[in-house]
């Protein structure tokens, strides 16, 4: 009867089982319609300490701290291979390389997939208005 009560009050120990595969977070840089169509070509974003980056997931990760990545219908998207850094610098460029604008810019990392118990792929964007 004592071992009894003693095991009722101790329910077995569930642990989560998590998938062993990796996710991209992805970052998409926009540029609102005040820039003029043809003026911004790319971006380049800048991690404060090394991280790991991506323009596509069927390019090759980069580890270092900047990438540029091309500007499309006002967008630039860059992706951080199991990776969410807390800010990034964005630099928007012009087809000479000049730079157009330059943001420092806090991220709020969004889960866009997976669980709470696993983690999953996350979604952040900036904005980086005309000067």
């Amino acid at each position: 009867m004592l071992l009894v009560g003693l095991l009722s009050g101790c329910g077995p120990l569930v642990q989560t089982a998590c998938p062993a595969i990796g996710w991209s977070n992805g970052l998409r840089v926009e540029l609102p319609g005040e820039w003029a169509a043809g003026d911004p070509v790319s971006v380049l974003v800048t991690c404060p300490s090394p991280c790991t980056l991506e323009v596509r997931e069927d390019q090759p990760a980069v580890e270092g701290r900047e990438l540029v990545a091309d500007v499309a219908g006002g967008t630039a998207s860059v992706a951080f291979p199991m990776t969410s850094p807390d800010s990034v610098v964005v630099t928007v460029l012009a087809a000479d390389g000049a730079v157009l604008a330059e943001r420092d810019a806090d991220l709020d990392w969004v889960r866009v997939g997976g669980t709470e118990e696993c983690g999953g792929p996350a979604e952040a964007a900036v904005e980086v208005p005309a000067p």
